[in-house]
């Protein structure tokens, strides 16, 4: 195809910003980083195909870089795009998640993140769903709490953290791994025998911590 990358007139630019907060200029940022992205089989051809694959983000060198990288494309594609594929729209509001400006910023009724994840009874797997009312740091909350949440049932147990550990780490037994995990999770839990963690502990720890501000993603390079 062409090596233009300048936003197609069939993609609504301004209904972007409205949704995402995103400035125009970031908008077309994204859309160059996702015509590059978009690749044919052998990783050639620009804007080959008008969607992303695994395939595709499996080449951002920060992914490629990263052990649990297999593990983020795979929750990436879960929460965000639709059978293996992730179109532009798609891309941005998984973008927008990490932006640094606020999703609907100009929407002054969004409620702060501890109201979000704590103000409604909720199951917890209705707990970690993403909502339209949903500000950026909740929906960064809820999108690592989901990537370590392997067996998805809406908690972090032990044996979660622990299959995310040995993706980390690579070469460690069972049991090395099980004593950390315990120590991980006693730390969202007060070291309650046998407890896993909700979301809302989950937030409240990061906040405790300071990782909320800290959460990022950059695939533009």
């Amino acid at each position: 195809m062409g090596a233009t990358a300048s936003v197609p007139d069939t993609i609504d630019v301004d209904e972007i910003t409205f949704n995402t907060g995103l400035s125009k200029r970031q908008i077309c940022s994204l859309w160059t980083r996702f015509y590059e992205l978009d690749r044919d089989g052998r990783g050639d051809a620009k804007g080959y195909k008008g969607y992303l694959d695994a395939d595709d983000l499996g080449r951002v060198p920060k992914f490629s870089a990263n052990p649990i990288a297999p593990r983020l494309i795979k929750v990436i594609f879960e929460d965000f795009g639709s059978g293996g594929k992730l179109t532009f729209g798609q891309f941005v509001d998984f973008m927008s998640t990490f932006a640094q400006r606020e999703r609907n910023s100009r929407n002054q009724r969004r409620r702060s993140s501890a109201q979000t994840i704590t103000s409604t009874n909720k199951t917890d797997l209705e707990s970690i769903r993403y909502c339209p009312n949903d500000n950026g740091r909740t929906r960064k909350i809820k999108f690592i709490f989901r990537m370590y949440d392997v067996d998805h049932d809406g908690r972090l147990s032990t044996e979660d953290v622990r299959e995310i550990l040995k993706m980390m780490v690579g070469k460690i037994s069972d049991d090395e791994a099980m004593i950390i995990a315990e120590k991980v999770v006693g730390e969202f839990t007060k070291d309650q025998p046998h407890s896993t963690v909700s979301l809302e502990n989950f937030e409240k720890t990061l906040h405790t911590l300071g990782f909320n501000d800290k959460m990022s993603l950059k695939l533009l390079k």
